[in-house]
């Protein structure tokens, strides 16, 4: 784990090291430092990733067995051309790793009839092209039984969104990345970064390791290491939960999409149906999106209690009663928030050698290998041939 006295400092002398050097470090490999680092190694570069656990941990934010994935996109409709980009590098991973990555089942948003959320999403597929179709309620109702939906809703779906698979995707990014030539240092903690005038010096459990330019995708490690950008993020701990149904063909992705339920001022609920390609029982993933319980990712994590899962269960009951209520298993997650819960893609502030990508927010995963491939192109060339220009820090100035 990363330690309360892990900082990242400026080395105020010249030329920082003499010895060879790393051409790039990658500083943690969840879903964007996995193909931050093979988006490097595609270029050729020299490159290293560091992590401090294992490739596809539970510790932090890039697990769960299943990511939902969508594009037409209510939190902003500037992330579809990141969407369908990300979308076409995990189908083309999987098929170059041999086994899928993604799989297409739909995904659906419900809400009230005047619902901003559905309003925005229907907005962003009209500018992108995207192939919506509103449901009134008795068609919601008709097509998908399983969802208890009041009068006053309606639906709208997206047959090309679905769900994509975090664990498999990001050992499928770091093997074709070490293919390429990239290495691994994984069980290494980073304590303390370094920058000169050329490059920088991380000081790991391992020893030191120096690099001409440092990607930093420590995700809700990454306000601890990077304090320039500690009072623009927030870790909280989220909770999903895995319900086996009476019924098995309830949670069939082939008549189950992936779904997000607005409640208004509630956190919404949102679930993934039943990956056939896991083993094990059948199973439907439920949480809710955007508890606020404030967390630190080095602290032991706490148990998930009774109360945790009955929270979630009586927000099941209200809107999937056919779901039932038998719980196969529940873990925790985290996610790092903005403020205005958008992404940060930029340069570290007074650091010439150092860039990020931060503040996922709980909708970030879908969109990891696009974020990966620009703040690589941002370390490289400094700026990205892809549309990231919304998510830079100079935001918040503004």
């Amino acid at each position: 784990m990363q330690t309360d006295a892990a900082r990242t400092t400026r080395y105020a002398g010249a030329a920082l090291f003499s010895a060879p050097m790393w051409d790039a470090v990658v500083l943690g490999l969840g879903g964007v430092g996995a193909f931050a680092l093979r988006a490097l190694a595609k270029r050729g570069v020299k490159a290293v990733g560091v992590e401090q656990f294992e490739p596809a941990h539970d510790r932090g934010s890039s697990h769960g067995e299943t990511r939902v994935f969508r594009h037409a996109y209510f939190e902003h409709a500037d992330y579809v051309p990141l969407l369908l980009h990300s979308t076409a590098e995990f189908r083309a991973l999987g098929e170059s790793v041999g086994r899928p990555l993604i799989e297409a089942c739909g995904t659906l948003l419900v809400g009230e009839r005047d619902c901003a959320v559905l309003a925005s999403a229907e907005a962003a597929a009209r500018q992108h092209g995207i192939d919506v179709e509103g449901l009134g309620t008795d068609a919601l109702r008709a097509r998908f039984p399983q969802f208890n939906v009041p009068d006053s809703h309606r639906g709208l779906f997206e047959p090309g969104g679905g769900f994509v698979r975090p664990e498999e995707s990001i050992r499928a990014a770091l093997e074709e990345a070490q293919r390429l030539g990239a290495e691994l240092r994984t069980g290494v903690r980073v304590e303390r970064i370094e920058e000169g005038s050329g490059g920088v010096k991380l000081h790991t459990s391992s020893g030191e390791l120096r690099a001409r330019r440092l990607i930093v995708t420590a995700g809700a490690w990454t306000a601890k290491l990077v304090p320039a950008l500690a009072r623009r993020l927030r870790v909280s701990l989220q909770i999903q939960a895995w319900i086996t149904p009476p019924d098995p063909s309830l949670v069939d992705p082939a008549r189950f999409p992936a779904w997000l339920i607005v409640r208004g001022d509630e956190p919404p609920l949102y679930g993934i149906p039943n990956d056939q390609r896991a083993p094990g029982a059948v199973r439907a993933k439920v949480a809710l999106h955007g508890r606020r319980e404030a967390c630190d990712p080095d602290a032991p994590r706490r148990a998930l209690t009774d109360d945790d899962i009955e929270e979630l269960l009586r927000v099941v009951r209200r809107w999937l009663p056919a779901l039932g209520e038998r719980v196969a298993d529940a873990k925790s997650c985290l996610y790092t928030v903005t403020p205005d819960d958008h992404f940060v893609v930029d340069r570290v502030p007074g650091m010439d050698h150092v860039c990020c990508v931060a503040g996922l927010s709980g909708h970030g995963f879908k969109l990891t290998p696009a974020l990966g491939q620009a703040v690589a192109e941002v370390s490289l060339d400094g700026s990205s041939t892809l549309p990231v220009g919304f998510l830079t820090l100079a935001r918040f100035s503004a």
